[in-house]
């Protein structure tokens, strides 16, 4: 069992790495997460490869961690945090705004989708957070596709311009198309 709360955590991980790319996620029932984790799950080695660490981070109850893994073969680091002791910390420190809702199951809220990457120096190279609303399915989708993202941190790590102005979001049609076709 970790004994560090998710701040230490996050911090630890943060202070022995070049960058960490954090990823938070609803939880092992939302099909648009689980997506997205498997696409964070290919990106990993490059990311790893670059000095970074891939996290991922939940308020959904530890015993729904293992159905997560085995549906996205994510196999890396992990904050569980039902009390969203990191979301608030990140939030107080100015570094990204993390929606939290109501959902049953969730004593402290849900955490929304979010991305937060920054190195250690505390330099954020991208942050992105969904705003729930009814368009996007009560924060489900329209998510960046995560390729991009990566794109343009690696434009940074290597101190050029971004590559991508805008990104391509991820909708039910592409979530679908990648069911059926991918």
């Amino acid at each position: 069992m970790d004994t560090q709360s998710p701040v230490e955590k996050y911090r630890s991980l943060l202070s022995s790495h070049k960058f960490v790319f954090l990823v938070f996620f609803r939880g092992h029932w939302c099909p648009f997460c689980i997506a997205y984790l498997t696409t964070l799950t290919s990106l990993a080695p490059s990311i790893e490869a670059s000095g970074g660490k891939v996290v991922i981070a939940t308020s959904e109850p530890l015993n729904f961690l293992s159905d997560t893994r085995k549906a996205t073969g994510y196999q890396g680091e992990a904050i569980v945090d039902p009390e969203n002791e990191l979301a608030k910390h990140l939030k107080q420190k100015g570094f990204l705004d993390v929606a939290i809702s109501e959902k049953k199951g969730y004593t402290h809220g849900m955490a929304q989708p979010a991305i937060l990457v920054m190195n250690k120096e505390g330099e954020v190279f991208e942050r992105w957070a969904i705003v729930p609303s009814m368009m996007n399915l009560g924060g489900a989708k329209d998510r960046p596709e995560l390729e991009q993202v990566w794109e343009n941190v690696q434009a940074k790590l290597e101190g050029k311009k971004m590559v991508h102005s805008a990104y391509k979001k991820i909708g039910a049609v592409g979530l679908l198309w990648g069911k059926v076709f991918g």
